[in-house]
């Protein structure tokens, strides 16, 4: 989880558009619970953009 959260490339745009919500008012890495209490809808919208499984992956391309 922290490598999704924290290090992977594939995510990093949308990485960087939690980190500059965050960064508002914490310093960066917050842990995971802050991410999931405090900054929730930010967060979600984060994990939303997470392909999860091939199948999706197949899905989305198609849909492009």
């Amino acid at each position: 989880m922290d490598h999704i959260l924290f290090d992977c490339t594939l995510l990093e745009q949308e990485r960087d558009k939690l980190k500059a919500v965050v960064t508002r008012t914490e310093n960066w890495p917050v842990s995971y619970n802050k991410l999931r209490i405090k900054y929730y809808k930010n967060f979600r919208e984060y994990i939303d953009k997470i392909i999860w499984n091939k199948e999706q992956s197949t899905n989305t391309q198609l849909r492009s």
